[in-house]
């Protein structure tokens, strides 16, 4: 079960839409990832929001879709959550995941077990899109059988929940009123800090942090990245689009089509960081770092989902570990706290 097909890149696509209508938008992504998700079973996917410091019951879903599923499933859903405990709902729903019930529950197979009786599957399959302050979508769909995905495959799913995240993000923020809008005569479209001509891929007009020295060059060889991944590359060789389209642009910026008055098609660069875990004596990129070493990523999905390289993400990890303390990154989490329990600089826990 992998996604390495040219519909992967249909589902980055279809995320990034800022011209789609919110009342649309989980439905029509549910809709392009059914090539690679929906095995004959149907599919579902929803709002979700962990409370700060768990999951359990507490937790918070909204807005769910439905995709060849019986009209009663969302009910039967929630009465099925109702009986579980709030150690297993947590143990199910960690941020990032991507992959079978049935293997991040081996550890509580009495009540997998339950839960999949209750909903009549044999397993599901779910991509958990969360940011670290414990907002985001669940993508599901019910198996045949049960499944274990690979370490390979599993990436490449986390992959695109991190594109599914980060594009959740920004429609929170856009829809928030953050940093301006479609309209904003103050300001660039969508709150951008750049606007690049899609054709030549040159600036137009910057502000912020765009205007730094060296920011001019890494957007535009960001904005070409994304291009080739969306041209003849996705099926030429969508493992390669795929990993060439990063989440994020130096862990600030998402690169997303914007389309004038008169029809013609620019690129923007929105500011998009996520909320991240903030010790103080750490920089902007060891912060974030750090918040993803603390939710159990590897350095090559964090520079994925940050748009940093490897190398990158390995320097800070040890500068932040150095500042800290740390010998380890298991001495960091021991001296931070595992997930749910860091404390954001704004007070909120991280969930």
């Amino acid at each position: 079960m992998d996604p390495i097909t040219s519909d992967a890149i249909d589902l980055i696509e279809v995320a990034y839409d800022l011209e789609k209508p919110d009342s649309d938008w989980l439905s029509d992504l549910m809709d392009a990832g059914a090539p690679i998700l929906d095995h004959g079973l149907g599919m579902f996917c929803f709002e979700f929001i962990r409370p700060p410091g768990g999951g359990g019951k507490d937790a918070v879903i909204q807005d769910m879709h439905l995709r060849s599923l019986s009209p009663d499933f969302p009910a039967r859903f929630v009465a099925a959550s109702q009986v579980l405990s709030p150690e297993f709902l947590r143990a199910i729903t960690p941020p990032g995941y991507a992959g079978a019930l049935s293997g991040i529950s081996k550890d509580h197979p009495e009540e997998f077990n339950l839960l999949l009786e209750k909903l009549g599957y044999v397993d599901l399959f779910g991509v958990t899109a969360i940011d670290p302050d414990g907002v985001g979508v669940n993508i599901c769909a019910p198996l045949p059988e049960k499944t274990e995905l690979s370490a390979r495959s599993r990436t490449r799913w986390q992959m695109l929940g991190a594109h599914v995240a980060s594009a959740y993000r920004l429609r929170r923020a856009l829809t928030d009123g953050e940093e301006g809008s479609n309209d904003d005569p103050n300001g660039l479209p969508y709150g951008a800090e750049a606007v690049l001509d899609a054709n030549g891929f040159r600036i137009v007009d910057s502000i912020g942090r765009a205007k730094e020295a060296s920011a001019g060059d890494i957007l535009r060889r960001a904005a070409r990245r994304v291009d080739k991944a969306r041209g003849a590359l996705r099926k030429d060789d969508p493992k390669k689009a795929l990993e060439m389209w990063k989440a994020l642009v130096r862990g600030r910026w998402s690169v997303v089509d914007w389309f004038d008055t008169d029809g013609r098609r620019f690129v923007l660069a929105r500011p998009n960081a996520p909320k991240v875990f903030d010790p103080r004596g750490l920089t902007e990129q060891e912060c974030q770092v750090v918040t993803y070493v603390l939710l159990g990523d590897t350095n090559k999905l964090i520079a994925y989902r940050l748009g940093l390289s490897q190398g990158r993400v390995s320097v800070l990890v040890k500068s932040a570990m150095h500042k800290l303390g740390a010998k380890s990154r298991a001495q960091l989490v021991q001296k931070l706290g595992p997930l749910g329990v860091p404390t954001f600089a704004n007070g909120k826990t991280a969930a």
